[in-house]
């Protein structure tokens, strides 16, 4: 083989441009000790500087942010000495957001300004102080769009809780974190059902029907423990004439119920989808799993040690489904389905009357 040949044998083997003076092409073919050191010196430099460079790229996408740093100037050095280099840019670059988001005149002083101009101070509790933090976490830069190539606006956030949410659990023991997450889970079904209850009252009340005319678990259980008489006048009422009390009851009664059905409806649609992907996964590996003879193992073993595999697998995704649906599940307003619908029936009446008049032209032109 001529040295030439070899050369691009070795260059395609390691992926990497190789190049040699005319010399050292001539006593590559007897292995050259010093042929070879320039050889692993060559390849080692340009893996360090493609790993350098996919480093510094990763951590610059991360930050959104020009390092100000090129892989060339890192390359000659170890990997402690690279690696402290890249933090201290980072560290410069965190120092210079920082001091730009928390100046006086910085977007995070601009958006709580803006907020309080809307929001009295004195009126502001627990839910409206969490509402600041999630407005105040966001900003606009100035950018170009990618499709028109025209100047415009992003959305970036300014500010990210998880890093200061991890330094306020991270001593805290497994069984107090389990403890505290379920608390926070029972919570937010709690304030959900709220949610639901005030949808679904602010619905019957502008029906304005009477008791007597909503679901019957919900109106049983609305008019348990009462004497008949009064159960019977309740059942006459609207929403708009039951009292404070009542109406509490009711809307509490509506949301337990409410959150039950999305619940059960969460539960069968994770479960359905899931279930008919994992039928299909089984009857992939069942054709497949005959290959496995070929490798001197027991197909039916192999089968069934990956079924229950799948099994497990398939169990676990249902409890992944369905808490993140539940808790991602958006009520609707009591008016927006009729708009919904009224919307459809406007966008369907061009395509039903389009018919009509080709009809009404074919007509024409036969005449």
């Amino acid at each position: 083989m001529r040295p030439q040949q070899l050369l691009e044998q070795i260059s395609n083997e390691t992926r990497t441009p190789l190049r040699l003076s005319s010399d050292q092409l001539k006593r590559l073919p007897d292995g050259d000790a010093d042929v070879r050191e320039v050889l692993v010196k060559q390849i080692s430099s340009t893996l360090n500087l493609l790993a350098v460079s996919r480093l510094i790229g990763s951590i610059e996408r991360r930050l959104d942010e020009s390092l100000n740093l090129r892989p060339q100037q890192l390359i000659d050095l170890d990997w402690d000495e690279i690696g402290d280099g890249i933090m201290q840019a980072v560290n410069t670059v965190l120092q210079k957001r920082e001091d730009s988001l928390t100046s006086p005149q910085g977007p995070i002083a601009q958006n709580i300004e803006t907020y309080l101009n809307r929001t009295p101070l004195e009126s502001i509790e627990d839910d409206r102080l969490c509402d600041l933090l999630l407005e105040m976490s966001y900003g606009t830069r100035i950018a170009i769009d990618a499709r028109t190539h025209q100047k415009g606006f992003r959305r970036i956030l300014l500010i990210n809780y998880i890093y200061f949410a991890a330094t306020l659990i991270e001593n805290l023991s497994s069984q107090a974190l389990t403890e505290e997450i379920l608390d926070h889970l029972n919570d937010t079904l709690q304030k959900l059902e709220q949610v639901w209850g005030i949808v679904e009252f602010e619905r019957f009340r502008i029906a304005n029907v009477p008791v007597s005319q909503i679901e019957a678990p919900s109106r049983d259980r609305f008019i348990a423990d009462l004497p008949e008489e009064d159960a019977s006048a309740l059942l006459t009422k609207t929403g708009d004439e039951l009292s404070d009390e009542e109406r509490l009851k009711l809307s509490e009664i509506m949301g337990s119920r409410t959150q039950n059905e999305i619940n059960r409806h969460t539960l069968v649609s994770v479960i359905s989808d899931l279930w008919v992907d994992h039928l299909t996964k089984m009857e992939s590996l069942r054709v497949s799993v005959g290959l496995e003879a070929f490798a001197q193992r027991d197909p039916l073993v192999q089968y069934k040690g990956r079924g229950s595999e799948m099994f497990k697998e398939l169990l676990s995704d249902i409890r992944i489904g369905v808490i993140s649906r539940i808790f991602r599940y958006q009520p609707r307003r009591p008016g927006q389905q009729n708009q919904e619908q009224r919307a459809a029936a406007v966008e369907t009446a061009p395509q039903k009357a389009a018919p009509a008049q080709a009809e009404i032209s074919q007509k024409k032109k036969r005449k």
